[in-house]
């Protein structure tokens, strides 16, 4: 979790707050959590 604020928060530019309940905590389950936000980022910009 600390690791997806920090990613997005650089790439932003902006303050990120990040919170989410899984019962999944496999970093590889984390990772495609953070790929698809940040593709949600590159697809809309404007939203971010």
């Amino acid at each position: 979790l600390n690791t997806l604020f920090c990613v997005l928060a650089s790439k932003t530019k902006k303050q990120i707050f990040v919170s989410y309940n899984l019962q999944n905590t496999d970093s590889s389950f984390t990772l495609l959590i953070e790929n698809r936000i940040k593709e949600e980022m590159m697809a809309f910009p404007e939203k971010f």
